[in-house]
């Protein structure tokens, strides 16, 4: 989903986050004026530009900076805990890749042995079942938890406990930007979603295959 900035765009407008930047970015604490001003394509590039230095061990993003009106002196975006902190998603990144392509090999291994008739796999109607159960258990927990101590509990769980995590609108134009964590758990969805149609879909493919393999 990188190449398609995570959806920002989109979601740019269904979370409301022009409004969002037009309310909080005045109120910045940390001497970064005029955030408001800009535009969204500079809102755009800087979120790309968040999202390929965090897939990239986070090379760049303490030079990220916009200017706050035609020829004035640009500022940087980040100040030092958020950069941080973006680099610290950036390690975790580049350790769930290797899980993902293990992951990626296991599923291969998997249909290449349904396809041989050595294993049975369940059908499209029990994998939608799954699907569904899990949705809806995720969405319990989510809703009786509250969706804000999920956001809190997990990033207690992978980030160092000196490093900062957690920014006040206020104090972060990175948040701001982002409207963080709504966009999260948007962008979280959607990958859900996603990850399940595919599945639906080899699971259709390997049926159509060898009806045997699936059950």
């Amino acid at each position: 989903m990188q190449p398609f900035n995570y959806g920002y765009g989109f979601w740019y407008e269904q979370l409301g986050i022009d409004e969002h930047i037009t309310r909080f970015a005045p109120q910045n604490r940390q001497g970064k004026s005029g955030f408001e001003n800009t535009d969204y394509d500079t809102r755009y590039q800087l979120f790309a530009g968040i999202s390929r230095a965090v897939n990239n061990g986070g090379e760049g993003l303490r030079t990220l900076s916009y200017s706050s009106a035609e020829g004035a002196t640009p500022q940087l975006l980040l100040t030092d805990p958020e950069a941080v902190h973006l680099e610290d998603v950036a390690k975790l990144i580049d350790l769930l890749v290797p899980v993902g392509w293990v992951a990626l090999a296991l599923l291969i291994v998997l249909t290449v042995t349904a396809r041989l008739g050595k294993l049975t796999l369940p059908g499209i109607g029990k994998s939608l079942l799954t699907l569904v159960v899990i949705a809806v258990l995720c969405a319990i927990v989510i809703v009786a938890v509250g969706a804000h101590d999920v956001f809190k509990a997990m990033h207690e769980m992978v980030f160092p406990d000196d490093h900062q995590w957690f920014f006040y609108y206020q104090d972060s134009l990175m948040t701001t930007l982002m409207k963080a964590p709504d966009i999260f758990f948007a962008i979280g969805a959607a990958w859900a979603l996603l990850a399940s149609v595919i599945y639906l879909l080899l699971t259709l493919l390997l049926q159509a295959l060898n009806p045997a393999a699936t059950r």
